[in-house]
């Protein structure tokens, strides 16, 4: 028995990690262009000095062999369902069960921006540090940060506005920060509750943050952004987020006309085949946001559909939501988003949720993403 696993992020390794603690007697090979993985979602520290690059990396190749998976440094070229085959750059790999888990194609994506080598991109490793090297030799900053149109991510857009104003304030320069969301409502305005946005506006708002709502950026030149409501932005920094699809080896394949992989839920199979599941940022069910956790939970409903195929061992199901704690530079805090009878959410602003999140990262690192505990409720 072969399953096959394309990607090691959040939610490829976390399929490898646990089919491995259910099952002794299968084959689990996981493909990805780069052994070298990052913990992404710690990268705004990286503009504050509070942590460093050596703390957001590990070697996903020898985490996986210590598991007793394989794992192979190749690029996906070439995915048939109808054959049950992968073809890569090292070897062409028949599967019985594949996970595609290869993220949510940013810098495809982000290259297709009109303007957007004006511009840096708030995701990889290499803009983060271009961003700091701006931050910290810039004389005056004129910031534009926000989202490409129908790009679900918001998060990341919001922490660098943060801590662009605290850079402009603690060095002591001139400067603005223009944020601008997507929704009508402002800061997390994709939340069903008015009094959460209102709560995060009003915050933004006194961190001195000029906030656009209801826009995204649709191009960028070399001292201007213009939204896709035409308003013209003056700008000597600008950072966005693109969309968000499957990437195009996966999309030729199994996509829509919604840009990701279309699955079934709670398990993210997909339709309509069943030996095939998708996870993480390419898949059509995640929660708007998107966030690693998402990917996470994700990962975790496949497997429980997986093993009970093969082994019949019950496992729960997860209900995705949001659990994001934020780092800003001078503020930190924490959202939490969940569906029950009703929606909940809390905001709570505490420079504590800082030093959970580094900690929380450095567990994520030092384990190769295998850290099971999600807080989230098991679906009834």
């Amino acid at each position: 028995m072969e399953v096959l696993v394309l990607g090691s992020g959040y939610a490829g390794l976390t399929v490898a990690h646990r089919l491995r603690e259910y099952v002794n007697d299968v084959e689990i090979t996981v493909i990805s262009r780069n052994r070298t993985v990052y913990e992404n979602t710690i990268f705004p520290a990286l503009l504050t000095n509070d942590v460093n690059v050596e703390d957001t990396k590990f070697d996903a190749q020898k985490a996986m062999e210590l598991k007793g998976n394989s794992f192979i440094e190749a690029e996906v070229q070439r995915i048939d369902p109808q054959s049950n085959e992968v073809k890569t750059s090292k070897g062409t790999f028949d599967y019985d069960y594949l996970i595609l888990a290869l993220g949510g194609a940013y810098e495809e994506n982000f290259s297709k921006i009109p303007g957007n080598h004006f511009a840096f991109m708030h995701h990889p490793l290499s803009d983060f540090l271009k961003i700091k090297e701006r931050l910290g030799q810039a004389d005056e900053i004129d910031a534009v940060i926000g989202n490409f149109a129908n790009s679900p991510i918001e998060g990341p857009s919001y922490q660098l506005a943060l801590i662009v104003k605290n850079e402009i304030i603690r060095r002591k320069i001139k400067g603005r920060v223009t944020l601008i969301t997507q929704s009508p409502r402002g800061v997390f305005g994709m939340l069903p509750l008015e009094n959460i946005s209102k709560q995060a506006n009003s915050f933004f708002e006194k961190q001195g943050i000029e906030l656009v709502k209801g826009d995204s950026i649709a191009e960028v030149r070399k001292d201007k952004v213009v939204t896709k409501n035409g308003k013209e932005i003056e700008a000597n920094f600008v950072s966005i987020l693109p969309r968000l699809s499957a990437p195009e080896v996966v999309a030729k394949v199994f996509s829509d006309d919604t840009y990701y992989v279309p699955v079934e839920l709670p398990s993210f199979r997909t339709k309509p085949f069943r030996n095939i599941f998708a996870v993480g940022d390419l898949a059509q069910g995640m929660v708007p946001a998107r966030t690693a956790r998402g990917a996470m939970i994700a990962a975790e409903n496949a497997v429980s559909t997986i093993i009970k195929e093969l082994k019949g061992i019950e496992r729960p199901y997860y209900k995705q939501g949001i659990l994001c704690m934020f780092h800003g530079g001078g503020v930190a805090g924490l959202l939490r988003f969940d569906v029950f009878d009703k929606p909940r959410a809390n905001f709570i602003i505490n420079p504590l949720f800082s030093k959970i999140k580094i900690i929380y990262s450095r567990m994520l690192v030092n384990s190769a993403f295998n850290v099971p505990f999600h807080a989230a409720p098991p679906l009834q």
